[in-house]
């Protein structure tokens, strides 16, 4: 003779158990979720020097004017650089994808200070290793360490490693990883930026946290942020590496929300800032 109500009971053990296991592994599940329905990217182009070349003998002409402890500020007529102009054609391509490694800025998962302000500092050591030649993400131990002695230097240098401005992070960009070349530009149209990737060059941008909408960040976002744009799709959305998220890299933002968020630091609101963005070029 059967016993439906022990099947019943057996299966609805199984049901509360699967459950159970989902609700407890939610965060994986959600992750793998999001992985899969990804959109593919364009092909991620890792750096070649060569290709710059030209454009860096543009670019130190342009600059001689300039003293080397000089730095462009939003107040000042910026020099004209090969970031101004497409490669080769006039036309832009259609999609630019620059292979700049992740780093998450509290590589632990440690939210408590430095790390819980630390998006400059590891926007800066994105953007040096890609011009390094790295293509690999960071382990945490690695980025928990570079990202406390650039903070020590910020420390030294400007007395505090909170909230640095775009001028700041151009100065540390020279002072600290020894780069000839930071620019702060005024961002007018999207070209602004997409001529920059064109050429081959990472963007660091100043942000309005809470204005981003990213539904992995702590608190509906920071106040001020900062964040690495490393390319652009064919359908208008800007691919960045944001270190405020673990699910950061190669995160897509859309046109006009990256946009509308970008705001360098202003004491008082944040939406008051100005919009710029910095952009390092490696060294000849």
């Amino acid at each position: 003779m059967r016993h439906p109500k022990r099947a019943l009971l057996a299966i609805g053990l199984v049901a509360v158990a699967f459950s159970v296991g989902g609700w407890m592994n939610r965060a994986s599940i959600r992750e793998a979720w999001a992985n899969a329905t990804r959109p593919a990217l364009p092909a991620a182009q890792e750096y070649r020097p060569e290709n710059q070349e030209s454009g860096i003998k543009n670019q130190e002409e342009a600059v001689s004017a300039l003293s080397e402890s000089e730095l462009p500020t939003t107040d000042e007529q910026l020099p004209t650089d090969p970031t101004d102009s497409p490669p080769g054609e006039d036309a832009l391509p259609a999609e630019v994808n620059l292979a700049v490694p992740f780093m998450l800025q509290a590589p632990h998962q440690n939210w408590e200070q430095p790390f819980g302000d630390a998006c400059e500092e590891a926007s800066l050591l994105m953007v040096d290793a890609f011009y390094r030649g790295r293509s690999t993400a960071f382990g945490a131990d690695e980025a928990a360490e570079a990202i406390l002695k650039v903070v020590a230097f910020e420390d030294a240098t400007y007395g505090y490693n909170k909230d640095t401005t775009t001028q700041e992070v151009a100065r540390t960009a020279k002072e600290y990883f020894g780069y000839e070349s930071a620019f702060i530009r005024p961002l007018e149209t999207p070209e602004d930026m997409k001529r920059v990737l064109a050429n081959g060059y990472p963007i660091i941008v100043p942000a309005y946290g809470k204005a981003l909408g990213n539904p992995n960040f702590r608190n509906g976002g920071p106040e001020y942020h900062m964040l690495v744009v490393k390319g652009y799709t064919k359908d208008g959305k800007w691919i960045t590496n944001d270190p405020g998220t673990r699910r950061g890299a190669d995160y897509l933002y859309a046109n006009d929300v990256l946009l509308n968020a970008i705001h360098s630091f202003h004491p008082e609101d944040m939406r008051k800032g100005a919009r710029e963005f910095i952009v390092v070029l490696p060294n000849s």
